[in-house]
């Protein structure tokens, strides 16, 4: 059953037109609220496989609040270095051929 942020999709009743998507916005019982991509809203009680939920709604976009931010690239180098360390291989990212200079000699 579909939940509050799920993006969902009715499959077309006729051949060559688009399914349906839109975002759950309510759920009471097994009644959904349902905005659709056009920006029209409706009521309705899925039958059994008439709705597709197709994933999630980011949290915040429907509010208009900024997503988290993914971390930074240096952040991102430190994790990996901090990784490598614990793993004990201190240059694993980097593949064997560009650490030994093998690639330039031709072997």
């Amino acid at each position: 059953m579909a939940v509050v942020g799920d993006r969902v999709q009715v499959p077309s009743k006729r051949v060559g037109q688009l399914p349906r998507e839109g975002v759950v916005i309510g759920v009471t019982g097994g009644m959904l609220r349902v905005k659709w991509s056009g920006g029209e809203e409706s009521s309705m009680t899925p039958s059994m496989g008439s709705l597709i939920v197709v994933g999630k709604v980011k949290v915040g976009v429907e509010k208009g609040v900024p997503a988290a931010k993914a971390p930074s690239k240096k952040a991102a180098k430190t994790s990996a270095k901090k990784l490598a360390k614990t793993s004990g291989k201190a240059g694993s990212a980097k593949s064997p051929a560009k650490r030994s200079g093998a690639h330039k000699r031709g072997r």
